[in-house]
């Protein structure tokens, strides 16, 4: 009989896996031996044994827990196992869809850090092509240029409790701003209630998500928020002098907000989507 059976070692290997994956299936009762020597104690499965392993390493990749592997196995109803396959598949959706949104996100600051390589000196203004993006913007209570680092720091904790109350993936926060609506900026009587992280496609739908077309932008990146509405004047000179106005609203988008040397870096890039004055008409 023995001839015919499979050592543990024997099947580890031919299954790619450990013998100490095996003692533990067997320990859960998920791939017993199909005999135990009882003078020498050595376990010997059988060749056809193979079939349940491959199902259990299948189960397993498809993130089932042990315990949810046994359950399935000792279901005597087809519709309780569909159920359960079911509630895994469901599991795998919203880890996949969590992922990629990190994924997306993380792709995002890259791209960020990237873009501080090539910017120009803090405080020079400067043009620059920026493709389509999406946006969803939250009305606070705060003023940022009343209250400065303060006020930025309520909006962020404002757009942060946004993410949590409606269960939103909290890597959308790594990429914040805040935004001041057309009127303020051309009047020079600057005021921004409002901030706003950059979404993509995996974001759900919501009368908050604005589409930003793509347009040329007159920018200035500064790693000093106390300067901001200094550079904002300096922007509106800029673009009277080129003969242009606005036709968006004006964002304060943050490029990198990372520690260092136990202090945090803030890098930011506000940005005014121009256009050409035709006839000298506004």
């Amino acid at each position: 009989m023995k001839n015919s059976l499979l050592k543990i070692g024997e099947m580890a290997e031919l299954n790619h896996v450990s013998t100490q994956t095996l003692r533990l299936y067997a320990k859960n009762k998920l791939l017993e031996p199909e005999y135990l020597d009882p003078e020498t104690g050595y376990r010997y499965y059988t060749l056809e044994q193979c079939a349940k392993l491959d199902l259990i390493r299948a189960l397993k990749s498809c993130r089932l827990s042990l315990e949810q592997i046994q359950e399935i196995f000792s279901l005597s109803s087809k519709e309780r196992l569909l159920q359960a396959l079911e509630e895994q598949t469901g599991v795998l959706t919203d880890e996949i869809y969590h992922l990629s949104v990190s994924r997306n996100n993380l792709s995002r600051v890259q791209k960020n850090l990237q873009i501080l390589n090539t910017l120009p000196p803090f405080g020079q203004v400067f043009f620059e092509y920026v493709p389509e993006r999406k946006i969803d913007v939250q009305k606070t209570e705060f003023d940022f240029f009343a209250l400065g680092q303060e006020g930025y720091e309520k909006m962020l904790r404002h757009m942060q409790n946004y993410l949590y109350e409606n269960q939103l993936p909290p890597s959308y926060f790594i990429n914040v701003g805040t935004l001041m609506e057309k009127e303020y900026f051309m009047r020079g009587t600057y005021s921004s209630h409002s901030a706003f992280i950059f979404v993509d496609d995996l974001y759900p739908e919501k009368d908050s998500v604005r589409t930003l077309p793509q347009n040329t932008y007159l920018s200035i990146a500064s790693d000093k928020i106390a300067l901001e509405a200094a550079y904002a004047k300096q922007l509106y000179e800029e673009m009277e002098r080129n003969g242009m106005m606005p036709c968006g609203d004006y964002l304060c988008e943050v490029l990198t907000q990372f520690p260092v040397h136990q202090a945090k870096q803030l890098i930011y890039k506000i940005q005014v989507p121009v256009q050409r004055i035709h006839g000298g008409e506004q």
